[in-house]
């Protein structure tokens, strides 16, 4: 042992202690590390724990997003002054940072005089603050460059290899938990993503069944723009075009207190319907807006005056997107969504989920203006198809109803079913007549004009009902020439007043057949033999030919009297054969109403009977249904 050999033992003791202390850092930044999440929190270890487990008087560490030509600061310690100017710092060849990430290279500067020789321009700020020596070091794994680590010194540092290689580990630690935290924060996004994709599909879908419901096209927007403050927006309002002008149907905001502010706004402060820009601009030129933020500037430009400027800025708007409601090539309006006390913000990248609510909406607003433009015509031409009114016939109650098919069950909104009353003054006497034609739809309606309109004139030549269903039948060949698709069912009679009751000769062309309802006791086969169901009412039995399928019919007629107080009733097989929860009407159910509305004038007893119906299909009718009532007035 010679005379150096306790200084040997003191340095030799030292460097262990000195390397065990370095791997115990190391063991507790790999810990601590391995726990961090996010980027920002593997900077904040990065530029404090591992600045100050080698000693470092100042550290950066910043990130660089997929190759971008900028890299980010993640988390700085140690520097005085203003460090925002370095919050994002350009990638340049010649710089110290720069030249690490690009080459994946470190490069160590020793002393202020290697700043000053190998990087000349920015010497100044590399040694600024009493700075001497700077190791800058990639952050790389594999092939990924995801930034750089600065360590900065006060005193000049030689960086021996080993130094050097621990340094190395250090980085090289922080970049594989940059690696981590970033594939995480990916996976955590993408999931975010595809549950925000699932909320908007969920939303669209609720939306979808909300236009669909059977409600008015303003009920149907209020709802929508209720819905939209569920999840997707702060306030949302919805404009219609409506002519030349664009209208606000309703304005949404789950606090009523802030609804009933913008009220008050609007009542002080009325719109001008002539004002360009905002949600009037979209509903007109059908180009969507969209406004990450929403500047003063607008707002002001907006204002009437000062006063109310003021009340538009405690709205609170940040944000907003108004989307055209676009269907055919045309707008009929405008969405708006606005984010206020939330924070949120719209992007170009919510246009096309905003833009799919809007179209949604759109559609279901035309498919309601068409269906409404469509039962519309139908109304009217079943109107036509059906008179106006009744005549009067002296000494008798004449009453006539319809009634369409619940619009909701059917696709087809012009019935076939037709009643009437045909006066025919030169003999003193009228014609009755209740027809189904077969099918429905426009076809179905020109068969039932055609029946009409022929029997009309028919009546007037003093025909016998037999003889006027031959004529219908023979026009009904002629329109159809050897089309057997569409016939028809026909009861038509003449009925001749006088002192002592009604006269009625009735003709069946293979329509249900009638009944008559007497007050007094019954009276078996008083109406051409039938058997009465009940103690009022007789039914009448009477065959004879459908009208438009052969040519020759065979048509027997047959006598009824109905004295003072006797109801003749004739219907269309959507009353017998109306199906409701308890099977079908049928004959004896309508015997047994009729017998039941006993006394009842002609009106009443016709709104009875269509009143049971409709309650017996719980008030959603599949077939149209006809019924004429004649009545001997007591």
């Amino acid at each position: 042992m010679t005379a150096d050999t306790p200084e040997l033992l003191t340095v030799a003791a030292s460097v262990l202690d000195a390397t065990t202390a370095r791997a115990a850092g190391l063991q507790q930044l790999t810990e601590q590390l391995s726990r961090a999440l996010t980027p920002s929190d593997i900077g904040r270890l990065t530029a404090t724990t591992a600045a100050a487990l080698i000693g470092a008087d100042a550290c950066a560490a910043y990130g660089r997003r997929d190759g971008a030509d900028v890299v980010e600061s993640l988390h700085t310690h140690g520097w005085p002054g203003d460090v925002a100017p370095f919050a994002r710092i350009p990638l340049h060849r010649g710089r110290p940072m720069s030249d690490a990430v690009l080459t994946g290279e470190p490069v160590w500067l020793e002393d202020a005089e290697q700043w000053r020789t190998r990087y000349p321009e920015m010497a100044h700020l590399g040694v600024s603050h009493g700075h001497e020596a700077c190791a800058c070091l990639p952050l790389r794994v594999e092939e990924r460059d995801l930034g750089a680590v600065v360590f900065s010194f006060f005193r000049p540092r030689a960086f021996d290899p080993a130094e050097r290689e621990f340094l190395a580990t250090v980085a090289s630690l922080c970049a594989q938990a940059l690696d981590r935290a970033r594939l995480y924060a990916a996976e955590r996004d993408a999931r975010a993503t595809a549950e925000r994709e699932r909320d908007r599909m969920a939303f669209l879908a609720q939306a979808s069944r909300l236009m669909e419901a059977p409600l008015s096209v303003e009920e149907r927007l209020r709802q929508l723009a209720d819905l939209a403050v569920t999840g997707i927006a702060d306030w949302s309002a919805v404009h219609l075009v409506r002519g030349a002008r664009v209208e606000q149907v309703a304005v949404a905001h789950l606090d009523p207190e802030k609804i009933e502010f913008v009220d008050r706004l609007e009542r002080r402060y009325p719109r001008d319907p002539e004002a360009r820009g905002g949600a009037v601009e979209v509903a007109r030129t059908g180009i969507p807006v969209v406004l990450p933020e929403v500047p003063d500037e607008l707002l002001a430009a907006s204002a009437v005056d000062a006063t109310h400027l003021e009340l538009i800025r405690a709205l609170g708007m940040r944000s907003a997107i108004v989307v055209p409601l676009l269907v055919r090539g045309r707008s009929l309006g405008a969405l708006t969504l606005v984010h206020a006390e939330s924070g949120r913000r719209f992007g170009e990248e919510d246009l096309t989920f905003v833009g799919q609510l809007a179209a949604t909406a759109a559609l279901a607003l035309d498919n309601a203006a068409l269906y409404e433009q469509q039962r519309l015509v139908a109304r009217t031409l079943q109107t036509a198809l059906l008179p106006s009114e009744l005549p009067d016939v002296p000494g008798v109650e004449c009453a006539g109803r319809y009634l369409p098919p619940d619009p909701d069950l059917t696709d087809v909104y012009v019935g076939g079913d037709l009643y009437d009353v045909h006066p025919d003054e030169e003999r003193g006497r009228w014609a009755l007549t209740v027809a189904d034609v077969c099918g429905k739809g426009p076809q179905a309606a020109a068969l039932t004009s055609l029946i009409r309109h022929t029997v009309h004139a028919e009546v007037r030549h003093g025909l016998r009902p037999a003889e006027v269903l031959r004529r219908v039948n023979a026009a009904m060949l002629r329109h159809h020439g050897e089309a057997r698709a569409r016939f028809a069912t026909m009861a038509h009679a003449v009925m001749t007043p006088d002192p002592d009751g009604v006269s009625v000769t009735l003709v069946n062309g293979g329509h249900p057949p009638g009944l008559v309802l007497r007050p007094g006791a019954p009276r078996s086969g008083r109406a051409g033999g039938g058997t009465p169901p009940g103690d009022r009412v007789e039914w009448i039995d009477l065959p004879g030919t459908l009208v438009g399928v052969f040519a020759d019919v065979d048509l027997p007629e047959i006598d009824i009297r109905l004295d003072p107080g006797d109801t003749l009733v004739l219907y269309t097989d959507g009353v017998t054969e109306a199906r409701g929860p308890a099977g079908f009407f049928g004959p004896e159910r309508l015997a047994a109403v009729v017998a039941g509305l006993a006394g009842r004038s002609a009106d009443g007893l016709a709104d009875g009977v269509l009143a049971a119906v409709s309650d017996f299909q719980r008030g959603r009718l599949r077939d149209d249904v006809a019924v004429l009532v004649v009545r001997a007035q007591p």
